[in-house]
């Protein structure tokens, strides 16, 4: 985890930048088909240059610290991809990424930017909800050759089901910031009141049935 200070700079950023909002009244269908009250678009933070410099300093220095070895960094598409080339710039190490489909020209990949055969690859996302998209990306580039063990993202719901896909997978996870320190600090600006945040853990511990037990459905999908 970042330092006190440095966890309450990110938080404070992300929410202020809307980059995670809170729809409890109004919930959202993911792609996956997971109905949530939370919406996470980390791809705000690169329209604010000093909110995605401190990000992208903060993640060189948490991996750092955490030991982490790889040759190369990799990005998933969409969300995770301007991270990882931000990452890889600021480490100076090669970058590649990986596609959601494989190209219909050319050499017809998946992989962008070069080989990753017997390479370390560290992957990065923007943010882990359902971890299918990531774990996809993952067996493309083991399919490669590549090495995958590990997996960074700035934020994570933490989902029971997703960890456990993770660890079949045979990959670490590792996130910057812990989802609930960012509901905690919701209630701390005024952005959520006690009873949205009691609802909103309530998701946080059961996200799969949540909207079933309280008879909701979906007012919007994402994109």
């Amino acid at each position: 985890m970042p330092s006190k200070l440095a966890e309450n700079i990110l938080i404070e950023n992300l929410l202020s930048l809307n980059a995670v909002a809170f729809l409890t009244e109004e919930p959202l269908r993911l792609k996956s088909g997971l109905v949530t009250p939370i919406y996470v678009d980390n791809r705000k933070l690169i329209t604010h240059p000093d909110a995605w410099h401190d990000v992208i300093e903060t993640m060189a220095s948490l991996i750092d610290k955490w030991g982490l070895e790889y040759d190369v960094i990799a990005g998933v598409e969409a969300g995770g991809l301007t991270h990882s080339a931000a990452l890889a710039y600021r480490l100076n190490v090669p970058t590649i990424y990986v596609r959601q489909r494989a190209k219909t020209y050319g050499n017809l990949d998946r992989i962008e930017g070069g080989s990753v055969k017997g390479k370390r690859v560290l992957i990065i996302e923007d943010h882990i909800s359902t971890g299918l998209s990531c774990l996809d990306a993952i067996k493309t580039l083991r399919e490669e050759g590549a090495i995958v063990t590990d997996c960074v993202s700035i934020t994570n719901f933490d989902m029971t089901e997703t960890a456990e896909l993770f660890k079949e997978a045979g990959v670490k996870v590792f996130r910057m910031i812990e989802f609930k320190r960012i509901v905690e600090k919701a209630v701390e600006m005024g952005m959520i009141n006690e009873e949205q945040k009691a609802t909103i853990m309530e998701w946080l511990k059961t996200p799969w049935t949540w909207a079933a037990r309280r008879g909701l459905i979906a007012t919007t999908r994402e994109n």
